[in-house]
């Protein structure tokens, strides 16, 4: 039997090893070539500041000097379950792309910017309510809210 400590200061109490040696060498000074543990059940691996194996089991937090499978007795299993990935993000809604045609013409405002006169080029727009205004100063001043649906396209009147 064995007893012997890592580099990380674990202590492996009562290992047992068997050493093999080369055939043709009978001194005992000799290197082993192979380390085997034994067939005996498993050990514990325990902090060098445990004294003894009574020690040990009245320990609280003894589950964390094991190592390897296992965890009988408590909670967990000893395995880890990885946190689930939260679900992807909805995509954006798909913007509409829409002209705007004033009769009589003026000129046209989306959200209080100037966007054309009479007629506008081709708009990209969130879905929902927009304040469309077309000023004429002829005729006056048209004030509306046009709704557009998500990936809504084409021309919209606006016929005052």
């Amino acid at each position: 039997m064995l007893g012997g400590a890592a580099s990380s200061g674990l202590l492996i109490p009562d290992a047992a090893a068997q050493v093999a040696r080369r055939p043709d060498d009978e001194s005992e000074h000799t290197t082993p070539l192979l380390v085997v543990p034994s067939d005996e059940a498993a050990r514990y691996l325990a902090h060098s500041s445990h004294s003894s194996h009574s020690s040990h089991s009245s320990h609280s937090s003894h589950r964390s000097h094991y190592s390897g499978g296992g965890g009988g007795g408590g909670g967990g299993g000893g395995g880890y379950e990885p946190a689930p990935s939260p679900a992807p993000a909805p995509p954006p809604p798909k913007p509409a792309t829409v002209s705007f045609l004033a009769y009589p013409g003026g000129r046209i405002f989306v959200d209080n910017q100037l966007v054309g006169h009479d007629t506008t080029g081709t708009l990209t727009l969130k879905p929902g309510s927009h304040d469309i205004r077309v000023e004429n100063r002829f005729v006056g001043v048209e004030t509306r809210t046009v709704a557009v649906a998500e990936g809504q396209t084409g021309v919209i009147e606006i016929d005052w």
